[in-house]
């Protein structure tokens, strides 16, 4: 039978039934078929299986092939087939992808298989999504403010600048992963913002300040730029961030 007819009968066929269908084939008209299959059949047949199946069509197919099939599906589609992935498999594709789409990705999917997808990320691939999280909390935090948003043009960190009573000011994002939050980042937004225009900065960070912190924040010299470091963590509410801004506009 040609391939493409057996491609049909398998679309028409039950999903458990045509997995097994499947595999019942000889090797090379496996390979055959998954090649010439696209991406929903694919997935339709590996969310059906059972692990013992499902690792039979997995051995057919690469982690190239398997991820270009995953990026042509709706996201909800190919998050369900991530959390359906043997760990080491599900590891190599959620490598590939980049922590703001993998934010909204996990954010899709029920709690159990969030929990599962996040538990076999690489610990680098973790700190990202818990800094991609952060910066998406406190943005939206502060779009429940008066604050007007925006973001600093040509700028690869994760800065904002925003209009508060009729005046500009620049808001750094600096997620710290393990410890306090030091004097670099400090440094760093002041640096960014000192071309700006902009009457202060705040800097939005989830640590506590260390102590050195201290001497680069608060009323600085004339000729300085007014800095103030709010902590956040994402139970806070808007007014947290809202507040903060009425303290640096005064």
């Amino acid at each position: 039978m040609p391939t493409e007819h057996v491609l049909t009968m398998l679309r028409a066929t039950p999903p458990r039934r045509a997995v097994t269908t499947l595999l019942s084939m000889p090797k090379d008209r496996v390979v055959r078929l998954l090649a010439a299959m696209d991406g929903r059949l694919l997935a339709r047949l590996l969310l059906a299986a059972d692990p013992d199946r499902r690792a039979g069509l997995l051995r057919h197919l690469d982690d190239g092939r398997l991820g270009a099939e995953l990026a042509l599906l709706p996201m909800i589609e190919a998050a369900a087939v991530l959390a359906a992935l043997p760990a080491e498999r599900a590891r190599q594709q959620l490598g590939r992808i980049s922590p703001e789409y993998l934010g909204v990705l996990l954010d899709i999917l029920p709690a159990a298989q969030r929990r599962r997808l996040v538990a076999v990320l690489d610990p680098g691939r973790a700190a990202d999504l818990r800094r991609v999280c952060f910066e998406r909390a406190v943005i939206e935090s502060l779009g429940r403010t008066a604050a007007a948003l925006r973001w600093l043009p040509d700028d690869p960190g994760c800065n904002l600048l925003a209009a508060v009573f009729q005046r500009l000011f620049g808001v750094a994002l600096c997620y710290v992963d393990e410890g306090p939050l030091g004097c670099g980042p400090v440094v760093r937004a002041r640096q960014v913002f000192a071309d700006q225009r902009v009457d202060g900065v705040l800097i939005v960070t989830n640590a506590a300040p260390d102590g050195s912190v201290a001497d680069l924040v608060g009323c600085a010299p004339q000729d300085d730029l007014k800095a103030l470091v709010a902590t956040w963590e994402s139970g806070d509410n808007g007014g947290v961030l809202g507040r903060a801004l009425v303290r640096l506009a005064g």
